[in-house]
C-alpha cells in the first residue's frame, strides 16, 4: 500500500498580511501546520497593538483545521490545496 501524499513531502508558501510571505519544504501536513502557526506566532512583534495579530492567529488556527481535514484529502489526490482566511494565505503543493 502506497504512502499518503499528505504524509510525504510538500512545498508550502504562505503570506501573513502586514508581515510578509515565505516558502519552504515540509515533511507532511502536520509540519505545514506547525510552520504556519509558528510563523504567525513570531509575527506578533510586527504589530503595535494586539488586535490585528489576534485575528491573524485565529485565522491560522482555523486554517490548521482545514489543512488537517480538506487539505489532506485534496493533497492525497495529488492536487494542490490553497486557502485564504482574513489575512492569512497558504498554498500546499505535493512534491515527489
Amino acid at each position: 500500500m502506497g504512502q499518503s501524499v499528505a504524509m510525504g513531502r510538500l512545498w508550502m508558501t504562505w503570506s501573513i498580511e502586514g508581515v510578509g510571505s515565505a516558502g519552504q519544504n515540509v515533511a507532511d501536513v502536520e509540519a505545514a501546520c506547525r510552520a504556519l502557526v509558528g510563523s504567525v506566532e513570531r509575527s506578533r512583534r510586527a504589530f503595535d497593538v494586539p488586535e490585528p495579530w489576534e485575528e491573524l492567529r485565529e485565522s491560522a488556527l482555523i486554517l490548521q483545521d482545514q489543512i488537517l481535514g480538506s487539505g489532506r484529502e485534496v493533497l492525497d489526490q495529488g492536487r494542490q490545496w490553497t486557502s485564504t482566511l482574513r489575512g492569512v494565505s497558504i498554498i500546499l503543493i505535493p512534491r515527489d
